[in-house]
């Protein structure tokens, strides 16, 4: 008999969206303006909702999922302790994620064999225009021009601009929490290490004045512009 179904095993990127008021209108406002910011990069993302206070109205998820669906994101769960509001969940057609733990990252014995390294970087001369991706497969990116708005640059490894990053920049994209963004100047739509990422309105205007690095420490990412001080 052929096979019928078959379980594998993976890793999937979810987004946690936190909810700080319990007013739909007013919610819906402010999601719309979060994802102006990078439309494309919205569409079909799973989505699990984090409610940071108590829902008032019982319609509220029902409307929400109904929401994010219409703008193409996939609502799939949400994070309580709340039991009305678990209840909500269920009759929303949600499914409940036990609250996130803290990771512990183990630690590398020197009797571990690294990972084989990355290729040579790729080197884009010029700005990479509007509309335009560039790919880096293992290996680092280095773009000695700027990223426009509407551009897109991603890397398994290190990315490097030397130029304006005005677009959306992705380093780690296969994985690595290693990989950092380094960056002379940082006005992008988005920039994302390992699947964690940060839009441009969340990230604070002290790091958008000259050179800055970015890394991935402890599940968000951490801004750093003083090293060519």
């Amino acid at each position: 008999m052929s096979k019928i179904v078959d379980l594998k095993g993976s890793i999937l990127s979810l987004t946690v969206l936190n909810l700080f008021s319990d007013q739909i209108d007013e919610t819906k406002k402010a999601i719309a303006a979060k994802i102006e910011q990078a439309p494309d990069f919205f569409v079909g993302i799973p989505i699990v909702l984090e409610p940071q206070m108590t829902l008032k109205d019982p319609t509220f998820l029902a409307l929400l999922v109904e929401y994010l669906t219409q703008l193409q994101m996939i609502p799939i769960g949400i994070r309580t302790e709340d039991e009305a509001i678990k209840e909500q969940a269920e009759y929303a057609g949600l499914a409940i994620f036990p609250r996130e733990k803290p990771k512990t990252r183990p630690k590398r014995t020197k009797e571990e064999p690294e990972k084989g390294g990355l290729k040579s970087a790729l080197m884009v001369k010029n700005s990479v225009r509007s509309g335009q991706q560039i790919y880096a497969k293992d290996r680092d990116l280095i773009v000695m021009g700027s990223i426009n708005p509407g551009a897109e640059v991603v890397a398994d490894g290190h990315v490097h601009v030397f130029g304006k990053v005005m677009g959306k920049v992705f380093a780690g994209s296969s994985g690595d929490t290693q990989a950092k963004i380094f960056a002379k100047q940082l006005n992008p739509e988005l920039v994302c290490i390992a699947g964690m990422y940060q839009l441009s309105e969340d990230i604070d205007e002290s790091f958008k004045n000259g050179f800055v690095e970015i890394s991935l420490a402890d599940g968000k990412l951490v801004f750093n512009p003083d090293l060519l001080d």
